[in-house]
């Protein structure tokens, strides 16, 4: 009997659900997440300076939107830092980091690491919006609520254009994809 019921959990939650792992070990993602053709939802978030601003939706700019685990860790850290770099020279374009790092957290990273072409903002106040994305684990049990390392594309009228899952949470994303994915919807 117990073998039927964890069969049909594996089952479920391989249907709604996206798998990845961290340092090897299975993580599940909240769900299948948002694919290429879905309508990104609007959410609001907390800047640096503790203001909210809409992230998603329809926007006059492509926005590239990260969701990371937390700015303290290095891989985090690094890809924050690719992106402000790769991101310098594209004027059409607004990334935005997010994790449920706390805007204070979040601005001494920005001041130390030099951080001024791309936003960096929090989701500490509704982490259901990451849920919507499907980016937060829902299991192992001592990584819930955080969010998986995952990248989507949104084009100006507010369409998901490109998904990125990191299939390892501990793996920088493939940053050259991301960029060549950029070149062809501007």
């Amino acid at each position: 009997m117990k073998k039927i019921g964890l069969t049909l959990l594996l089952t479920a939650t391989m249907t709604f659900a996206t798998m990845v792992s961290f340092n090897g070990a299975p993580v599940t993602l909240n769900s299948n997440g948002l694919k290429v053709g879905d309508s990104a939802p609007a959410f609001n978030a907390t800047t640096i300076e503790f203001t909210d601003t809409v992230v998603g939706g329809k926007k006059n700019k492509v926005q590239v939107i990260a969701f990371v685990p937390s700015l303290d860790t290095r891989t985090c850290r690094i890809e924050t830092i690719e992106f402000n770099k790769k991101i310098a020279n594209m004027s059409n374009v607004l990334l935005t980091i997010v994790s449920k790092d706390l805007p204070f957290t979040q601005q001494r990273f920005c001041r130390d690491n030099s951080i001024t072409n791309i936003e960096t903002v929090s989701d500490y106040k509704d982490a259901n919006n990451a849920l919507r994305y499907g980016t937060t684990i829902s299991a192992p049990a001592f990584l819930e609520g955080f969010f998986g390392r995952v990248i989507y594309i949104v084009d100006t009228k507010g369409k998901i254009a490109y998904v990125q899952v990191v299939k390892e949470i501990a793996d920088q994303p493939n940053y050259d994809q991301v960029v060549r994915a950029l070149k062809n919807i501007r």
